[in-house]
């Protein structure tokens, strides 16, 4: 699985440049901008969901151990 992962990240870094490239063209570096802040703030939100879930997941197991697990995690 772990190379599917690479495998995303590499595309990833391979479609980088021309996309850039691309939207500058057509916009101009305002745009380029503009998408850059969008980005940023849609991976922010979606780091922030995923560590609430991540938290929620991890209450609802620690509710259901025993209070020596809770003490060393």
């Amino acid at each position: 699985m772990d190379d599917v992962y690479n495998g995303l990240g590499s595309i990833g870094t391979f479609l980088e440049g021309p996309v850039i490239g691309w939207i500058v063209a057509q916009y101009g570096w305002s745009a380029m901008f503009t998408c850059m802040i969008l980005l940023s703030i849609l991976g922010a939100i979606a780091s922030f969901r995923a560590a609430r879930y991540q938290r929620t997941i991890k209450l609802s197991s620690a509710s259901s151990s025993s209070s020596l697990n809770l003490i060393i995690s």
